[in-house]
């Protein structure tokens, strides 16, 4: 369904900043590996979904199309409320997202954990490049995006809250397809299989964020519930998103 150069190209369009897009594309290729290994542990020791560099691409995608809103919108990012520019805001969700499941390679349980402890060292270097002044300010909440993604975690920065819920919009039937080869078939591999394609929307004033789904069946609605809904409850954005529920010929709407 998704493709790496395509998404790739995506992110380069929403980040419309090419220093920084060479610089995520750079890093995305020389730590490919981390993304292919956490994705191989976690189909095969986890037996759970897809973990890989696609999760990664396409969360980053989406997390830069919330981001994109939100500044149409007005709403300030955690970086601008801090007197640091718009652009900041952009490499934290970008590297965020980009490292936020690293840490699934060690433990499932609390890999946001993990996965603020193996992206340190890279994204230590990464701000130093990008910031000579506040590099350490841009370091914590490039790092606290990553640990904060989890809704067992209450987000304390817009950018968290914005990978938070990009993550939570991964939940096409293609990403469970793996583990239900592997016949494991359970009510997340279920859920999943029955949702066809998730689109991120431009709302209004109330909600700016409209995440629309796709389903063949009201099964998908357990994944929309447990994992979608949570991460928006746990982010600095409640209230401000709508999701839109497409089963056949019925619309659900609720407001999160």
């Amino acid at each position: 369904m998704y493709s790496e150069e395509v998404l790739l190209k995506e992110i380069h369009t929403l980040l419309k900043d090419d220093e920084l897009y060479r610089m995520y594309e750079a890093v995305f290729n020389k730590y490919k590996y981390y993304f292919e290994t956490t994705n191989y542990i976690v189909l095969n020791v986890y037996r759970f979904n897809d973990h890989g560099p696609i999760h990664v691409l396409l969360t980053t995608r989406r997390a830069l199309e919330i981001l994109r809103i939100l500044e149409r919108f007005g709403i300030e990012t955690t970086a601008q409320k801090l007197g640091k520019p718009f652009r900041w805001s952009r490499f934290i969700v970008a590297f965020g997202a980009l490292f936020h499941d690293i840490g699934n390679m060690i433990h499932r349980d609390r890999h946001y954990q993990f996965s603020v402890l193996l992206a340190e060292p890279i994204v230590d270097k990464l701000v130093r490049e990008f910031e000579t002044q506040d590099w350490l300010l841009l370091k914590a909440l490039t790092l606290n995006a990553i640990y904060t993604h989890d809704e067992a975690v209450p987000c304390t920065t817009i950018e968290g809250s914005v990978i938070g819920i990009a993550d939570g919009c991964d939940m096409e039937a293609g990403r469970s397809r793996l583990v239900h080869k592997k016949d494991k078939v359970d009510i997340h591999a279920v859920s999943a299989l029955a949702i066809e394609r998730v689109e991120i929307q431009e709302g209004d004033e109330r909600t700016p964020i409209v995440v629309d789904i796709w389903m063949k069946h009201p099964a998908g609605i357990f994944q929309v519930d447990e994992i979608l809904t949570k991460k928006v409850q746990s982010s600095l954005l409640e209230g401000k998103v709508k999701i839109v529920i497409h089963v056949g010929e019925e619309i659900l709407e609720k407001i999160i």
